[in-house]
């Protein structure tokens, strides 16, 4: 019997804040990622964290092999999201609490826009994720060049922003247009764009 989840397609909505870690705004020191998940309304659903090694979060920087567990109150699995060491283009691989394949999150080479594609489990892509160069902050997910979906980075403050990289994104998602799978791939690529563009 598989373990019962939050369904996020209920929430149109997801806040993800990434957590300050005092240690890295004063040493510089990569830490691990630690990320809440909440609604747009605050109230907090998940939380995740980061499993990487500590001389590849020195070394290797953001193209680092890492593990990000998303778990719930009650501290049972949600999502995981892995990815392999990479030299340009960052893969990351998705399951859900079950431990089954939802799919990936893709980084796609494009000179004009930053560019993830989404794919189911066989590398079917589901939906693609465009961020254009002159608008820094947002995401948009198109499937079938329908707006379904989109990742905003917010501003988090002077003091956030100018000492950490603690970031804060919003998860805008149509959610008669989507499933619970679909829903864990729009939150893993939120945590791809933070990886992959606003980790300092």
């Amino acid at each position: 019997m598989g373990n019962v989840v939050i369904d996020l397609t209920k929430h149109p909505d997801l806040i993800v804040r990434q957590e300050v870690e005092h240690f890295e705004a004063f040493t510089r020191l990569e830490t691990k990622n630690r990320y809440s998940v909440s609604t747009s309304e605050g109230d907090r659903l998940l939380f995740a964290y980061e499993q990487s090694g500590s001389l590849s979060r020195m070394l290797l920087k953001k193209r680092r092999p890492l593990s990000i567990h998303v778990i719930d109150s009650e501290n049972s699995p949600v999502l995981t999201a892995s990815r392999p060491f990479f030299w340009f283009l960052s893969h990351l691989h998705v399951q859900d609490g079950d431990g089954q394949v939802v799919g990936s999150i893709r980084r796609r080479f494009n000179i004009l826009n930053r560019r993830f594609t989404m794919e189911d489990p066989i590398g079917t892509v589901l939906a693609e994720v465009r961020g254009p160069l002159l608008r820094p902050n947002t995401f948009r997910v198109f499937k079938q060049d329908e707006e379904i979906a989109r990742v905003t980075k917010q501003w988090s403050g002077i003091g956030r922003e100018a000492f950490t990289d603690a970031d804060t994104f919003r998860i805008s998602m149509n959610t008669s247009k989507i499933n619970q799978d679909f829903a864990l791939l729009m939150l893993a690529s939120a945590l791809a764009i933070d990886l992959d563009f606003f980790e300092k």
